[in-house]
């Protein structure tokens, strides 16, 4: 940038009227009635300097003696803001600037010493921030002499000789966003200007720095809304996003990594797609998202679109651990689930959800779950593993409705074509209701307190019910009644319950085995043999290791012993 040049004019000196004072000094010597002409003068580079917000920079300040006028007694001089220099810059460059707001600058020290006939001082020192300015406009700081204790016989130049100019630079609120540097977010406006940050095929990192509340927000514009969705991470650090209320989800899609986040008090009334409280899509075929610890709560109303999670509406090759939702989902479509409403991941790629639970009220037409709704989408997809997960949430659709998974066969009960091969694994059905929301007994398959409905080549291993689960299914189904049933393989096929004449509709659930009366789910779990180094099994109800135990009434008489589990190996793919 060009430097603006000093304008520094000599003024002519008045002659130095040499008088001595009565009694003369008590040294003796003659002093000079005019000790010099000085100016202020900001050492280096003075071209415009940009500042960004928050950010501030510190300027030297000299006081200086013209070379004929060097005083012969050391001298203290001050400085000051010359808010009237302003005008004599502008006109005298053809300029327009403005003067540099108080707000905007502070002497940090604004007094030096000038030796005798010495040319310059030590040095003062001036801070200067953005603050109280406008972005687009420059400012400028004229600074001269103020006082010299020592006498009042000096000068100083007429014409500016120190100034700043100084404008606010384009607004960043971020940092670099690498890894070990990520954007900060602190503020709504932040939250939503991630995504002018992310770029395509490349990871952009976040930082969340405070707790959000989007009370009030109206106008929330879903990040990362268009395929191929860019990657991400965000670490929330255990901050919580809360109170969101509108039409769309927070995010659209969602890859790379989210994790240590909370959301909590969101009220989404969905106007199109699939539609979970943190996103509508979690992962994509190419690039898969991690989520971790992530906890949300709220509500969801969802009459326009199949695909309703408590996290996501759709996960595609996603792994989800550690993750709760306590949520309403009311939905009149399909796919319903407390962590997702179904899965579209496509082989050899595949999606994990473990170690998570799942609380509220969950209902849809079909294909509804206390985790997932539809455990896969069609043939075309590869199998989801779902493991040590447990649900109390209230589970209710017209059919193929579960305690853990609504679906996990797409309607294919014995699975002639579909090679899916899901994994439901010591999962845990401690729902507080599962039941049927029709009584029309030509409508009854299936459900299920653990899965609604599945098929022959699934993996169905160790899950447990509560003893006394309150299950039914269609009021006209009466042969769809919770019984226990052994694990099951594509090896050692689940054996079907029940099938009505005809073969049009049939029952093909997975109720698991039922915990000992009395029983708490931290037994179970912990029989299970859970992750203690997750979950805290030392209440009635699991929970995560360093988090809040979930409320519920506990009966204070239920002392009952741990189910006598057997013991049972994995079954391979």
């Amino acid at each position: 940038m060009k430097k603006i040049n000093y304008l520094l004019t000599m003024l002519a000196l008045a002659a130095a009227a040499i008088s001595c004072h009565k009694g003369g000094t008590e040294t003796g010597k003659v002093e000079p009635s005019m000790k010099g002409v000085f100016y202020a003068d900001i050492p280096g580079d003075k071209a415009l300097v940009e500042i960004a917000p928050g950010a501030s920079k510190t300027f030297s300040l000299k006081a200086c003696a013209y070379q004929s006028n060097v005083t012969d007694i050391t001298m203290n001089f001050s400085f000051k803001a010359d808010a009237d220099a302003v005008a004599k810059y502008n006109e005298a460059n053809g300029t327009s600037y403005e003067l540099c707001p108080g707000s905007a600058y502070e002497f940090l020290t604004d007094e030096v010493m000038l030796p005798r006939y010495a040319k310059a001082s030590t040095t003062a020192r001036i801070k200067m921030t953005c603050s109280g300015m406008e972005k687009d406009v420059t400012y400028i700081l004229p600074v001269t002499l103020d006082k010299a204790k020592q006498t009042e016989t000096w000068e100083v130049a007429d014409t500016l000789a120190a100034y700043v100019l100084v404008k606010m630079s384009d607004y960043d609120p971020f940092g670099p966003g690498t890894e070990t540097n990520p954007y900060p977010v602190s503020s709504v406006a932040d939250l939503q200007a991630m995504k002018a940050k992310l770029e395509e095929g490349v990871m952009t990192y976040f930082k969340l720095e405070t707790d959000l509340d989007m009370t009030g927000v109206t106008d929330w514009e879903p990040i990362n809304t268009v395929e191929p969705y860019k990657p991400f991470s965000l670490d929330g650090d255990g901050h919580t996003i809360s109170n969101y209320t509108g039409t769309t989800t927070l995010f659209g899609g969602v890859v790379g990594k989210i994790f240590n986040l909370n959301v909590t008090n969101a009220n989404i009334t969905i106007a199109s797609g699939p539609a979970g409280i943190l996103a509508a899509y979690g992962g994509s075929q190419d690039v898969a998202l991690e989520v971790d610890h992530v906890n949300v709560s709220g509500k969801i109303t969802n009459t326009v679109a199949h695909g309703s999670g408590g996290l996501f509406g759709v996960i595609i090759n996603a792994n989800i651990n550690a993750c709760s939702a306590d949520v309403t989902i009311a939905s009149t479509k399909y796919d319903s689930g407390g962590i997702y409403g179904y899965d579209n991941t496509q082989a050899p790629k595949f999606s994990t959800i473990s170690n998570c639970w799942t609380a509220g009220d969950i209902t849809g037409n079909r294909m509804v779950g206390g985790i997932a709704g539809n455990a896969a989408n069609n043939a075309a997809y590869s199998p989801v593993v779902i493991s040590c997960c447990y649900s109390t949430a209230k589970v209710h659709a017209q059919f193929k409705y579960g305690g853990i998974v609504g679906d996990a066969c797409q309607g294919q009960k014995n699975g002639e074509t579909l090679d899916i091969k899901n994994h439901i694994e010591k999962c845990i059905a401690w729902n507080d209701a599962i039941y049927s929301d029709v009584a029309d007994e030509s409508v009854h398959y299936s459900a299920g307190a653990i899965v609604g409905f599945t098929a022959v080549k699934n993996y169905l291993v160790d899950c447990y019910r509560k003893a006394d689960l309150v299950f039914s299914d269609c009021p006209g189904n009466t042969t769809n009644e919770l019984v226990n049933q052994e694990n099951a393989s594509p090896e050692n096929p689940l054996v079907e319950v029940a099938v009505t004449p005809g073969g049009t509709n049939y029952n093909f659930p997975y109720h698991g085995k039922s915990a000992a009366a009395g029983a708490t789910a931290s037994q179970v779990a912990k029989t299970l043999g859970w992750d203690e180094e997750i979950w805290d099994l030392s209440g009635a109800l699991p929970f995560f290791k360093g988090g809040d135990a979930p409320v519920i009434i506990v009966d204070d008489e239920s002392n009952g012993q741990l189910p006598d589990f057997d013991e049972h190996e994995f079954f391979n793919n």
